[in-house]
């Protein structure tokens, strides 16, 4: 870095010397792109991380948005007849707003927002979550190009979805896929929406310390089961506008990935991780269990902006650090909401279709919590590797997915915290 500032400045020199700045000025693009190309090949080639099979899950029961809009006011608010007009007006302006066409929930239709006990839904999310775990690992097995589930060295398994119970998922998901009964295990919960993404840096660096290491990465959540433990609605008074938010936004799904030092066909590499934790943001994302068994999540209103701030300095930070121009990136950003993924567009001024996976994940699955760190990269690459290019009303896709080299993958959680994972596509 400290020899390209001063051939820079060399050649600014002179080029007011000799009066032929545009002379020197190409030269200076030439050695520009003469490192920036030994850069990028020390990114291919030394201690790289590759993602060696990769796949999304979700349940079987899809449903539209105005069904979910329409069971909540049935099952939650024991019908429209019980709810304050205004309070009906703001439940089908927000159920609206998400831009949620489709979604998937592994209960049945006259199961949704109907409360359960503690135990019913410890239950349910469990047996539902090892089931959507496996089949995702299943699925990046299959498309890894020749790995075997025996390989797998190391099992890293996350969820939002976090129930007090032992043994935990990891061995669970380990007896169930036949993993070798050896394999190093870490169960991590709680994290909120950004746990695929703070995990594939936990992969990463595994990964890295062997060329022997197999990491198979599983973050699974089970959110739509939040509506089946809102605080309860009392007829005619006013409704907790929290929970109208969670009924219209949360839904479910998993994903899997496999990590290693093997070169894959479909080049995917996981270049560098950044964490970071926003100060004075503690109290904007409060998730708490009430005696009741019930559970209530708070954002706050600042919540975005407090993110959209401090986004801008981890990228462009990274970004400067590989000279990587933010043009040739695509961006998997967490499907947290429309508001999260037009603001992180607005304050890194990016065009459209640099987030059309987050924006298609968003419209036709729903906010996925952690597991949406995953799903919105697993869509990413499948594209750029596919003949068959992705359609979907009111997205904009790019035209050409090989002008794209990099993607940054951004997610958020409670704390506040960010994490950002630089992935390459070459």
């Amino acid at each position: 870095m400290i020899l390209k500032i001063e051939l820079k400045q060399i050649f600014l020199c002179l080029a007011v010397t000799i009066g032929t700045s545009s002379l020197a000025y190409q030269i200076w693009l030439s050695i520009n792109k003469y490192i920036h190309s030994c850069r990028r090949k020390s990114i291919s080639f030394k201690n790289n991380v590759y993602i060696n099979g990769m796949s999304s899950s979700f349940p079987s029961n899809c449903y539209r948005q105005t069904q979910m809009r329409d069971m909540f006011i049935k099952n939650y608010c024991h019908g429209q007849t019980n709810i304050i007009p205004k309070d009906l007006d703001f439940i089908h302006r927000v159920f609206s707003a998400t831009l949620i066409e489709t979604c998937y929930v592994n209960l049945p239709e006259d199961h949704l927002f109907i409360r359960m006990k503690r135990q019913q839904y410890t239950e349910y999310v469990k047996k539902t979550m090892l089931t959507m775990a496996c089949e995702s690992a299943r699925y990046a097995i299959d498309n890894s190009n020749g790995l075997k589930l025996d390989q797998i060295t190391h099992l890293v398994f996350g969820t939002m979805t976090a129930t007090i119970g032992a043994p935990s998922m990891d061995i669970y998901i380990t007896k169930e896929l036949g993993l070798n009964p050896t394999v190093k295990r870490l169960n991590v919960e709680a994290m909120g929406c950004l746990t695929g993404f703070r995990l594939v840096g936990l992969c990463r660096d595994i990964a890295l310390q062997s060329e022997n290491n197999f990491v198979l990465l599983i973050v699974c959540d089970i959110r739509s089961a939040l509506g089946n433990q809102l605080t309860p609605f009392i007829p005619m008074e006013s409704i907790d506008k929290s929970n109208v938010i969670i009924a219209a936004l949360f839904r479910d799904a998993c994903g899997a990935a496999i990590f290693s030092q093997k070169i894959p066909k479909q080049f995917c590499t996981v270049i560098d991780h950044r964490s970071a934790i926003i100060e004075n943001t503690l109290e904007l994302g409060r998730l708490k269990e009430f005696n009741d068994s019930s559970l209530h999540l708070y954002l706050d209103k600042q919540l975005p902006y407090a993110v959209f701030n401090s986004v801008p300095n981890i990228v462009n930070k990274l970004l400067e650090e590989y000279q990587i121009d933010i043009n040739i990136c695509l961006f998997a950003v967490h499907t947290g909401g429309p508001k999260i993924i037009r603001g992180i567009q607005q304050c890194l001024n990016l065009q459209p279709e640099q987030l059309c996976a987050s924006w298609f994940v968003m419209i036709n699955y729903g906010n996925l919590s952690g597991s949406s760190n995953l799903v919105v990269v697993e869509h990413i690459r499948r594209w750029k590797y596919s003949s068959t290019k992705p359609v979907c009303k009111n997205v904009i896709f790019p035209e050409d997915f090989n002008q794209y080299k990099y993607i940054i993958g951004l997610s958020f959680g409670p704390g506040l915290a960010v994490e950002c994972v630089l992935f390459g596509l070459e």
